[in-house]
């Protein structure tokens, strides 16, 4: 028996799929997790890929079809100012183009496993932040060179 996974959670692992198969092959040694938690307890560079919360609009009026647009913040745990600006740059430039979307599912079987299924694009429709975090001369070493993005993305 498997268990199919809602639209938010197959869009943030989308996400965290294309981000790590492309960051996988064009860096090395980056990490990309799901959560905070996971991100301070990784070796430095880190991206972490998080959905925040959505928004539902109807596709046309009288309709009860809805869009999800799913706002994603990134953050980036870097190991120098110019490795901060980099990553912000290069993830950018892969997520404007956006990716593919996949429905997931838990097989009971093998809990640990994922089956995933393609069934669309994910598109950026709107970019709300791209800015350095400064935690000043109180900050820890991954957040000395801390970036955050945010965007929202639908499913096409």
């Amino acid at each position: 028996m498997s268990s199919n996974f809602r639209e938010k959670r197959c869009i943030e692992f989308s996400l965290i799929d294309y981000i790590t198969t492309n960051v996988d092959t064009d860096w090395t040694g980056i990490t990309v997790v799901k959560s905070f938690s996971q991100a301070y307890k990784g070796t430095l560079p880190v991206i972490c890929v998080r959905s925040l919360n959505a928004y539902h609009n109807q596709k046309e009026v009288g309709n009860t079809a809805i869009y999800n647009d799913v706002t994603i913040v990134i953050d980036i745990f870097a190991t120098s100012d110019g490795n901060r600006l980099d990553l912000a740059d290069y993830l950018i430039d892969k997520l404007r183009q956006g990716c593919v979307y996949y429905d997931y599912s838990k097989d009971s079987s093998d809990p640990e496993a994922l089956d995933k299924e393609a069934d669309g694009r994910l598109r950026v429709i709107r970019w709300i932040n791209d800015t350095r975090i400064d935690f000043g001369v109180d900050g820890n070493n991954y957040d000395k060179f801390r970036h955050n993005l945010s965007f929202s993305v639908r499913k096409s």
